[in-house]
């Protein structure tokens, strides 16, 4: 008797701990999906350029932020629009402690979109490491070839004519590879439209 009473007591506590009916069970939150600028956000009118002038939009394709300089005086940081007068010289400077310096030169009247892209550190790091061992490759071939065919080694002067042509295939791809991996400019059309909502302003558009 003392057993079963135990046990009903046991259960009877142990139940309001279950997920009653009805009870939604609590969820991690969800992240916020893409942010569209506000619906209560007004496109600001463009002003009219004066003659040959530029209006350049400067962006950052990576988490590095850029300095825009504009004849060697800097007037803003990345993202940001300016406008530019014609014959004006503009440069981007990385905020980096190794800092980098683009060249984006003289930019054509109209909108602009002027996209910096920092250095790939994976691609170049790569870049490097292959075009050393490959480097060794093609001069080892070389060796090979020139003892091998001399002395009327066949073996010896296929073996460097096979490492040194792989070799130079895989250096050229590692010095292509080097080249793409460095920071560079891209200038373009502009296909974004600034917006105001409240104290808030920003771009609207693809970059």
């Amino acid at each position: 008797m003392r057993t079963t009473l135990s046990l009903l007591v046991l259960g009877t506590l142990a139940a309001p701990a279950r997920a009653q009916p009805g009870q939604t069970p609590v969820m991690p939150p969800e992240p916020a999906p893409y942010q569209q600028p506000p619906p209560d956000a007004q496109a600001m009118q463009a002003e009219p350029l004066p003659p040959g002038a530029t209006r350049a939009t400067f962006v950052s394709t990576g988490e590095t932020r850029w300095d825009v300089r504009i004849d060697n005086n800097a007037v803003c940081t990345t993202p940001c629009a300016v406008v530019v007068g014609p014959l004006r010289y503009v440069t981007l400077h990385s905020q980096d402690r190794a800092s980098t310096h683009l060249a984006v030169g003289y930019l054509a009247a109209g909108d602009v979109l002027v996209q910096a892209q920092p250095r790939a550190e994976g691609a170049f790091a790569a870049g490097v490491t292959f075009t050393a061992l490959t480097g060794m490759g093609l001069a080892t071939g070389i060796t090979l070839t020139a003892v091998g065919c001399s002395t009327d080694r066949s073996t010896m002067c296929n073996a460097g004519l096979i490492t040194g042509a792989a070799s130079a295939v895989g250096l050229y791809l590692s010095i292509d590879l080097l080249r793409t991996a460095l920071p560079r400019v891209h200038i373009g059309p502009a296909q974004a439209s600034p917006y105001a909502a409240g104290n808030t302003l920003g771009l609207a558009g693809r970059f």
